[in-house]
């Protein structure tokens, strides 16, 4: 979940100029906020209808949204301005700021075919770049930014497994910062289930990054059968994630990517910042889980700790976990609806 300031503004941004879907919303004005929901979507889908389909839709979905929360009055805030995550007193060059300490949040990504000529059309589109593909030391990885200056990553993906022309993007990424690279791997892959795929590790510059999804072993087996004969041949039966591979840039759904720098976990002082103190931006992740009630109790006796449990507020069907950074994890009953509760649509 990113905050927004103005939605007349972000939504258009995404679907014209990454081709995406708006699934579904939410109003509370008796809270003064809206939520959008965007997706990706494949060649040939058709959005259910907006209102109840869109509901159900959304809530029983296989795949994953970006969600976008609107506070009501921000677009005419002259003062408001979002935290876009790479800002910090850990940053270095024009990045450097005085809060927060350290950073936390880092991109939302797309893959596509041709960074190159992606971006050069993002350009005529009116879009502005922290970073174009031939920048810097990392050639052809580029850096979109959105209305609110949040970095959108850009990343060749493998060409003939997408349409790229209907299916010119798609989101692929979340990267959050951590302090402590195995723990949190160990969190999302034995507490909610997500499945390494990639994991990098860069002595040379103190620092991994681990790539997670959640993914069917038939998911994973169709991804694995679209690598290049030379990945499959060094990795054998099943994908090996210590062994380099282009898994991420054939699946359709995103990752969760995590970036450690290798030390931060003994120093007492380092925690990433969570997006939901000043300054924010960057609020949550968001899962779907079959009986939310028994998640959370399981969660729970896993050591887990809670900052809203479903009997709390008057939300009934969420409840926000803590992750070992204290990012915060929203857990959503599957097939849930918000009736009575936000205002129709």
């Amino acid at each position: 979940m990113l905050r927004i300031k103005d939605p007349k503004v972000s939504i258009p941004f995404y679907e014209k100029n990454f081709g995406m879907k708006l699934v579904h919303k939410y109003d509370f004005p008796q809270w003064k906020f809206s939520v959008y929901f965007l997706e990706s979507q494949r060649k040939g889908f058709v959005n259910p209808q907006f209102g109840p389909e869109s509901e159900k839709y959304l809530w029983s979905m296989r795949g994953t949204t970006l969600e976008l929360t609107h506070n009501h009055g921000s677009e005419s805030d002259d003062n408001c301005k979002f935290w876009n995550g790479n800002t910090g007193g850990d940053a270095s060059g024009d990045l450097k700021a005085d809060t927060p300490a350290f950073r936390g949040f880092g991109h939302v990504a797309f893959n596509t075919d041709d960074v190159y000529a992606a971006s050069e059309e993002l350009e005529k589109n009116g879009v502005k770049f922290q970073k174009k593909p031939d920048e810097g030391r990392m050639k052809g990885l580029a850096f979109a930014l959105d209305p609110d200056g949040y970095w959108l990553e850009l990343v060749k993906r493998q060409k003939d497994v997408f349409d790229p022309v209907a299916e010119k993007y798609n989101l692929s990424q979340t990267m959050l910062r951590v302090k402590d690279g195995p723990k949190s791997v160990a969190f999302y892959r034995d507490v909610l289930g997500m499945t390494l795929l990639r994991q990098m590790d860069f002595q040379q510059w103190g620092f991994s990054l681990y790539f997670l999804a959640h993914v069917t072993e038939q998911e994973l087996k169709d991804a694995f059968s679209l690598l290049p004969a030379e990945e499959r041949k060094e990795h054998g039966d099943k994908l090996d994630p210590l062994k380099p591979s282009s898994i991420t840039k054939v699946l359709w759904q995103p990752c969760l990517e995590l970036t450690y720098n290798h030390g931060t976990e003994k120093d007492p002082n380092f925690n990433v910042h969570d997006g939901n103190a000043e300054p924010q931006g960057f609020g949550h992740l968001g899962f779907l889980v079959d009986d939310l009630e028994a998640s959370c109790k399981a969660m729970e006796d896993m050591g887990v700790q809670f900052k809203k449990k479903p009997a709390d507020g008057n939300m009934r069907n969420l409840a926000f976990a803590y992750d070992p950074d204290r990012y915060w994890i929203e857990l959503v009953q599957r097939g849930c609806n918000f009736e009575g509760v936000a205002a129709k649509i």
